[in-house]
């Protein structure tokens, strides 16, 4: 006899009420099998989170292992910063190296506008130039008005290293809290190199905190771990770093943005480009780094003010 033969055989000599009860422990049999599925599908799903997270920790710790392998570098720099409502896009040929100089010359807007930068020289200012009449060079204070004019971050914070920092430090905040969306996908190519792609998306939110005495937005935004310009950007009250007064309330962001895009290079590590939105959903920032020379071996003349293939005409020291 076969199996189909045993199974309609079964089925031919059940009483009626043997066949009530048979239908009856299928369908227990049934929703135990479901119940089953559904928890196994739960661990798959929280199998699946976990090794997404892994994942980007493992790309993010592999790119920051890339970058302390990287002593200098040159390239061009294409900005795009949210002031108000307007979106400020900048190009910016730069040479950066460790352990903290950058040049920057601007392309465009303000064609010829040069700065140098040295972490422990010249007082800790900016050496820079305007590249248009009256052209005196002067010094800076890298947080001063004139220095932060269109610029979300000081030039004290330039660089692969600081961006991959703020991503870093915004995506793992998202891991630890779980309260945000993170997926790693193909990046596509970038400016010629194949590259990973991380994005972030959480629900705007945060908390407010009272201004200390003698604190201004520097010092409030050290403190509560959060980027000076992104509190700034988020309190239409305050007009400048220096607009807070003890025991106002301000507020903070949660997140660095509420939404981001990180794409990392597939052959090199580095994290090449940066976009984020702000918890309006405006395009807040962009950073896309081009025509990259990592470690080409860069000089002290590459950021001596005096270098001939530079504009710096005179120093005011005020």
């Amino acid at each position: 006899m076969t199996l189909g033969d045993r199974v309609g055989a079964m089925g031919r000599d059940k009483l009626p009420a043997e066949g009530v009860r048979g239908k009856r422990g299928l369908a227990l049999c049934f929703a135990a099998l479901l119940l089953c599925t559904g928890t196994v599908g739960a661990q798959a799903l929280v199998e699946t989170r976990a090794s997404k997270n892994a994942r980007i920790e493992a790309l993010l710790e592999q790119s920051a292992n890339a970058m302390a392998g990287v002593y200098d570098y040159r390239g061009t720099l294409v900005k795009r910063e949210l002031f108000g409502d307007e979106l400020v896009e900048q190009t910016i040929e730069f040479k950066f190296s460790r352990p903290f100089k950058v040049y920057v010359k601007y392309m465009e807007p303000h064609a010829g506008r040069e700065g140098i930068y040295i972490r422990g020289a010249n007082r800790n200012r900016l050496r820079a130039h305007r590249g248009s009449m009256p052209d005196i060079a002067v010094s800076l204070s890298p947080r001063g008005r004139i220095a932060m004019e269109d610029n979300h971050h000081p030039i004290t914070s330039f660089g692969l290293e600081r961006m991959l920092e703020v991503g870093t430090r915004n995506i793992r905040k998202a891991i630890e809290r779980g309260d945000a969306t993170l997926r790693v996908s193909n990046g596509g190519v970038v400016h010629g190199e194949p590259t990973w792609r991380i994005d972030i998306e959480s629900k705007p939110g945060g908390h407010y905190v009272t201004a200390r005495r003698a604190e201004d937005l520097w010092e409030l935004a050290k403190r509560v771990g959060q980027d000076m310009y992104v509190i700034l950007h988020h309190n239409d009250g305050i007009d400048g770093p220096a607009d807070i007064s003890e025991g106002q309330r301000v507020f903070v962001p949660r997140y660095y943005a509420s939404r981001g895009e990180y794409f990392i290079g597939k052959r090199t590590f580095m994290m090449v480009k940066a976009r984020s939105w702000d918890h309006r959903g405006n395009l807040y920032e962009s950073y896309e780094y081009t025509n990259l020379e990592l470690n080409p071996g860069l000089e002290a003349r590459d950021f001596d003010h005096r270098n001939k293939d530079y504009d710096f005409v005179l120093i005011d020291q005020r």
